[in-house]
């Protein structure tokens, strides 16, 4: 834990190759297989670094200062070797898998670039993934094998290197003078060729020109929308967010993860997707949101297999975790197939896609998932008994192998897949016995849901009188419970109760920037932007320099440095507390604290409208354009201003408030 290690790290390598597998216990258990399941989607392939020596005298980095600007998807560099003295430049090619890194020294230097396999240490909790490695140190070329994947590594050096070599473990490449661009490349047989011309083709351009290219596409992707807080750490964060949302989607299958980087998981689709997803959407973000939804599309082969072969049921389900290629991505947690709440998340992505955008083509794309998942839904985990609907035993959210009857978040879960078939149905003049059967269930699920309150908060699940992940879930992000119905303020109490106490759980002290994300965005939803604010404000300890945000802290210490789950939460908790809208009623800044006195934002999306706005000393002027195909009419509230719109597609309005 103290080194940001988590327990999925058996995910990168071939199941025989495994040597220990953090935090899975006992040690000495043996792993359970699923077939099919995927082993291979982050190994630790390679490495490269440099070294530098002046007048035959190596040097050491006395100091460094790095900046990351997310905007051009750079990290820039100042590097102190005493007498000597240079600027980096470092980023990964958004169009192609390269790694740029240019220096700049003040004086003439030695300049030695390394390429190796593997990991960085050797050391209990690392594995070597490979069945062999091949290096050429002539010519900085390499091959390896994991089994199934294969692929090989590259490294050039500019100006032309003088020297080529090896040390025991690299390939080494090493020139003279001011100036030096280093190129790094693992290609690997998935993404296509493997020959010397795809590396060549990738670098051809030149440092200047890829520069240029990497500015213009993340340029590009920012000019989509920006939001502006009065608060320097958040706007940091709010910044790598938005880089990270599109930097971690999978550019085959449009999967979105809960992040990118080795040790924790790469294209593993959970119901943290959702959270992306609906980031993305409200950011303006629509083509990377719509990608997002169709991962589903392409994985239906095997949501329909795992439904049929798994549970003996029509339809379509996804399982717990699933690769870009829609393998299982999981083998030591197998009862995780038997929880459903991942689904009712995915029905949740193609309906906003929808409420976002007012776009019928992308609902009546999605609609087949949609009536795939409600026949699963009803054949194989809803049941009629003496009380009604409900739903027999499932793993819930808290992921234990101990199954619980109407759990909250699989009840809610359930109801979000049945009613947004039955709406989509309705909107597309599909409407059958099978759509009114699932809205009628439904409701019946509904009615058992509310039997899961208390009186403070909402149980876990029947039986598990508890505070739990659903005790907000069914809120938002499944928002089956009106944020201003009594239930949902009485919880809103809860949360600010706990944020005064310190998180117990199991002996340890627990704080998550995700709950405080979803927590947050409840607050706001309720007009509180006070307490929404105190709530977000516990997430800074969980932020890095940089940007990235830990899923958890444990006794202080992080679990990883990048959770774009919790990154997203937190970013749909400001854009709640700038924007909201129903279908009818538009509302800017329904939820800002009041010591915030500067505040804007730029196309951020809602029910098919695109809003800016901005105050300033007291002033709010702002734009609302329709930007969906249909003519659209909401009330739109700015403070005490209040004003009927009528737009058509494309019709902008203009206001001003005092």
């Amino acid at each position: 834990m103290d080194r940001c290690a988590w327990y999925k790290s058996d995910r990168y390598y071939p199941e025989d190759k495994l040597v220990k597998v953090a935090g899975r216990f006992p040690m000495d258990k043996p792993l359970e297989h699923a077939e099919g399941s995927g082993w291979y989607e982050i190994a630790p392939l390679g490495r490269t670094w440099y070294a530098v020596a002046c007048n035959g005298q190596a040097l050491e980095l006395a100091d460094s200062q790095q900046r990351f600007v997310p905007q051009e998807g750079i990290l820039y560099s100042d590097l102190d070797f005493g007498t000597v003295h240079a600027k980096a430049t470092t980023f990964l090619y958004a169009k192609g898998s390269l790694l740029v890194e240019h220096y700049e020294f003040d004086q003439p230097v030695d300049f030695t670039g390394f390429m190796a396999a593997g990991v960085w240490v050797e050391e209990d909790w690392d594995t070597n993934p490979f069945y062999s490695v091949s290096l050429d140190h002539e010519q900085a070329r390499g091959t390896y094998d994991l089994g199934e994947t294969h692929g090989k590594f590259f490294m050039s050096l500019e100006p032309a290197p003088v020297h080529a070599g090896s040390t025991a473990e690299a390939c080494t490449l090493r020139a003279s003078g001011k100036s030096f661009t280093k190129y790094f490349a693992i290609l690997d047989n998935r993404q296509g060729s493997l020959e010397e011309s795809e590396f060549e083709r990738l670098t051809a351009p030149g440092y200047a020109r890829l520069l240029e290219d990497q500015k213009k596409f993340w340029s590009d992707y920012f000019r989509l929308s920006q939001v502006h807080l009065p608060d320097a750490q958040f706007q940091t964060f709010y910044d790598a967010s938005t880089y990270h949302f599109k930097a971690i989607q999978n550019p085959v299958s449009g999967g979105l993860p809960v992040n990118n980087l080795r040790r924790t998981w790469s294209s593993h689709i959970f119901w943290d997707s959702y959270y992306i997803q609906r980031a993305l959407l409200e950011s303006n973000h629509l083509h990377e949101a719509l990608e997002g939804c169709r991962f589903f599309e392409r994985t239906m082969p095997q949501a329909r297999r795992h439904a049929e072969v798994e549970f003996g049921c029509p339809g379509l389900k996804w399982d717990w975790e699933v690769t870009h290629d829609g393998r299982k991505a999981y083998g030591s947690l197998l009862h995780m197939k038997f929880q459903v709440h991942n689904n009712g998340s995915y029905a949740n992505e193609f309906w906003q896609q929808y409420f976002f955008t007012h776009d019928l083509a992308a609902l009546r794309e999605f609609f087949p998932i949609l009536e795939g998942l409600a026949t699963f839904f009803m054949k194989g985990i809803v049941v009629q008994g003496e009380r009604g609907w409900e739903i027999g035993p499932l793993v819930g959210v808290h992921e234990s192998p101990v199954k619980v009857r109407n759990e909250g978040t699989s009840l809610a879960a359930t109801v979000d897949i049945l009613e947004h078939y039955a709406d989509a149905a309705a909107l597309l003049h599909q409407e059958n016995d099978f759509s009114r059967q699932c809205r009628e269930v439904a409701h019946g699920l509904r009615q058992r849901i509310d039997t899961l309150y208390n009186g403070r908060f909402f149980s876990a699940a029947e039986g598990f009188d508890e505070w739990t992940t659903s005790s907000t879930a069914v809120i938002y992000p499944l928002q089956i419970i009106d944020p201003h119905d009594p239930r949902a303020l009485t919880t809103a109490d809860e949360i600010m109760r706990m944020s005064r106490e310190e998180p117990i759980h199991h002996g340890h002290k627990w704080e998550s920037a995700w709950a405080a994300g979803v927590e947050a965005t409840i607050l706001a939803l309720q007009g509180n932007g006070e307490d929404a604010w105190q709530v977000l404000q516990l997430s800074r300890p969980c932020q890095c320099q940089f940007g990235g945000m830990t899923e958890v802290r444990i006794d202080n210490e992080w679990n990883m440095q990048y959770f774009c789950t919790a990154q997203a939460a937190v970013m749909s908790a400001f854009h709640t507390m700038l924007l909201q809208g129903n279908g009818t009623e538009l509302n800017i800044f329904p939820a800002i604290p009041t010591e915030w006195r500067e505040v804007s934002f730029n196309h951020l999306i809602n029910h098919g409208f695109a809003v800016s706005a901005a105050l300033t000393n007291g002033t709010i002027n702002g734009t609302v354009k329709n930007i969906s195909p249909v003519e659209l009419s909401a009330t739109l509230h700015c403070g005490e201003f209040t004003q009927t719109l009528q737009l058509k597609p494309g019709e902008e309005y203009v206001f001003q408030t005092a």
